[in-house]
This record gives C-alpha cells, structure tokens and sequence, in this order.
C-alpha cells in the first residue's frame, strides 16, 4: 500500500476528479484499466489518448516540474518550430567508446549544429547526418549511460519530464512491429520506457531530438559579467558548497543542498547495482536498432554563449540559466526566429529585469573569497541563485562571512 493522502492532496485529488467529471472543463483523466489496457508505463504514449492538440506535453509524476518560461517559452516555442523530432530539457549523454564512434560522432554532431545554423525552413530538403552504427557482434562495440550530467549538446536521450512530442508518434510507438520491443520494456528491471521511446523517436524521424534550457533566469544576461570555464564551475561550486553551513537562516533557507538525482524515480533508482542495469539496457536498445543519432544541438548553437568544453561533450552553453532575451528563437534575427511568427517582445520584458549584480561595482572580480578558489562576486551570486534573495541580502552576508 502506498503512503496515505493528507488532507491538502486529498482535496487536490478531489478536485481532479471533480474536473474530470465536468465535461465543460478541459482536464481529462485517461484510466487505463478502464481502456482495456494494463499498467504500463508505456500508456501515456498510447493512441488511445485521442490528444486533441497536436502537440503532448509530458511529465513524469515525481516531476521534476519546470516554470513556465522554460516550457512555454522555451520548449513549446522551439517545438513549434521542430515538430516533427522529439524536443525536451533533460537529454542524456551516452559515450562512445570505440575511436571510430567517437570520430565519426564529433563529425555529424558538427553537420548538426551546421544545418541548425543555416536555420534554412525548418531544415526541408537538407541532408542530416548519418546515424552512428553500433556493431556490438562484429565490432564489441559497447557504449556508457552518462548520468552525471544533462548537456546542452551531444545528448542522445531525452528523460520524458518536460518533453514535447507530436501526436502522430504515437501510432508509430505503438505499432505492432515494435510489440517485441515494448514487452522487453516492462519486464526490464529499469523499465526503460524513456531512452526506448527517446531512441526509437530519432530513428523514425531520422533526426536527433532539439533541446531548450529547462531552468530560465529572470536576470537579463548582458555579458559583462566574467564568464568561466567549465572546469572552474565544476571546482568553485564545490568551493561553495564546502561553506553551505556559514550561511543559512533555519526559518528560510535549507542546509542541505538539494541534488536531483536524488528526488526522483526513488523506487526505481535505488536498486542494486541501478546503473549498471542502465547501461546494460541502452546497450540493448541500440542494439536492436543498431544505431544512434550524433547528438542534440543545443540552445546556444552560433551564440557567443556556444563554449568550447575540454572535458566530456564537445560543447556545453553559458551561462546554463539564460534570460529569455539570450533565447535565439525568441529574438529577432536569432536561429529559427524567422520559422513562426515572433512573440511581442513586450512578453519577454515582463519577464528579465536588469541584473542588479551589476552595480556593485566595488565587488570585484579577483578579490577571494575566504582565501579560497571563488572570488566574493562569485559567492554573492550563488547565493543570489541558490536562496532567491536580493543582491543586496547577498552582499551583506558576505561582508559579515568574509570581513
């Protein structure tokens, strides 16, 4: 049995149904049991839907749930202009191995970022790249689950949280020329039904899905602020992190940072040997279909915020929070800007203020902060981010941290 209701989501489950049962009210709750089907992971992407919109919008029930200048802004406005491929915010990296998968993975990615560059109507009539084989009798070619990160680009599975899918694909998915495949998903110890449905969406479309920033800062991005390498991120957020409990109100802020990974998926994730079986589930998939596509382009693709990266995936996109006016399709005379009609630009100013981190110009960049690897700038700006504070509140408590 599972844990029982309070009584603050009872009544939102009581008004769900009571939303269901109004027929003048959009909501529809699908009971699969009720449809002849059994419980299946697998039914969100069944026909029997009847989606009335083109366009389905997913989320897993444990979230994680993004705002709606991420999704409507961000995701829907790029799906609109990309349709017929998956598109999302949570893409996996899957690494290659082998030298040859890897050459010619760095190729067609860069082809990619190409034909998403030319921004030539929605790409009709443009060559894509060649999918990656994936030899794994003749060659033991053999490919990891990445799931320490989400990159922007040269992600190869999008996690079904905050994806946009056609409604047509769902025929596709469940075809009876795939049955074998959707049965090996239920009885998989993982259930994989996302890197499943995620892969056998880009072979059908013959493209890699599209990706958008899942997380979107109120702040408008100027570029004056110092920009760091990804490796400098990964060594001050920990540096950050290291002095968490110098800094925190037990009435409004949390001690513990909070990790993802850790807050989602917990009956499934939490068993032995999780990622192993991970691995070994995208290795059949890709298996069975004996190819992958090169990998998503992301958000940042031709910007000056399209970075270079020494470690892992070719390329990754600074800042990882951009302001809606740093989104290219948004902004007149961005990548896709000119495939569907633009918003007014006075929604996206509702929506970035200016950032008030640059007027204190007496914190400076270099300055350390404690002596360790982040300057005190550095510091006010995480806790900016990390508490939702005023600028102000954050200089403060780093003159009192750091007298």
């Amino acid at each position: 049995a599972g844990k029982p209701m309070d009584s603050k989501q009872q009544s939102y489950a009581t008004k769900l149904l009571q939303w269901d049962e109004d027929s003048s009210h959009p909501l529809r709750i699908f009971f699969s049991l009720e449809e002849g089907l059994a419980n299946n992971l697998l039914n969100r992407y069944h026909p029997k839907l009847k989606p009335k919109n083109e366009v389905v919008m997913y989320f897993d029930d444990d979230g994680p749930f993004w705002s709606k200048e991420a999704m409507v802004y961000g995701g829907f406005e790029l799906w609109k202009r990309n349709s017929n491929v998956q598109v999302g915010g949570f893409p996996r990296n899957i690494r290659f191995l082998s030298d040859r998968m890897k050459s010619l993975e760095r190729a067609n990615l860069q082809r990619g970022i190409d034909i998403v560059v030319e921004d030539a109507d929605g790409y009709v009539g443009v060559d894509h790249p060649p999918f990656t084989p994936l030899c794994r009798n003749t060659a033991r070619d053999h490919v990891e689950y990445n799931y320490f990160s989400f990159p922007d680009f040269a992600g190869h599975v999008l996690l079904p949280s905050g994806t946009f899918l056609h409604r047509n694909f769902l025929c596709f998915i469940w075809h009876p020329a795939f049955a074998e495949l959707r049965q090996w998903v239920v009885t998989h110890k993982t259930m994989p039904d996302d890197m499943t449905v995620s892969t056998l969406i880009s072979h059908l479309s013959g493209r890699a899905p599209r990706t958008f920033p899942r997380e979107i800062s109120n702040t408008r991005h100027t570029g004056r602020r110092r920009r760091l390498s990804s490796a400098n991120y990964v060594m001050e957020d920990r540096a950050v992190l290291q002095n968490e409990t110098t800094f925190f109100d037990q009435n409004r802020f949390t001690q513990s940072p909070q990790y993802p990974e850790s807050s989602h998926r917990r009956l499934l994730w939490k068993q032995k040997n999780w990622g192993g079986m991970r691995e070994e589930a995208i290795n059949s998939i890709l298996g069975y279909f004996g190819s992958i596509h090169p990998g998503t382009v992301g958000w940042c693709a031709s910007t000056p915020h399209q970075k270079k990266n020494h470690r892992g995936v070719p390329f990754v996109c600074h800042p990882e929070k951009p302001s809606l006016n740093l989104i290219p399709w948004l902004n007149e005379g961005g990548v896709g800007s000119t495939q569907c009609p633009l918003l007014d630009p006075a929604i996206i100013e509702q929506h970035v203020q200016d950032d008030p981190l640059e007027k204190f110009d007496d914190l400076c960049f270099d300055c350390k902060y404690k002596g360790m690897n982040i300057s005190c700038r550095k510091r006010v700006e995480y806790l900016v981010s990390k508490y939702d504070i005023s600028a102000l509140e954050a200089k403060t408590a780093v003159i009192k941290e750091d007298p």
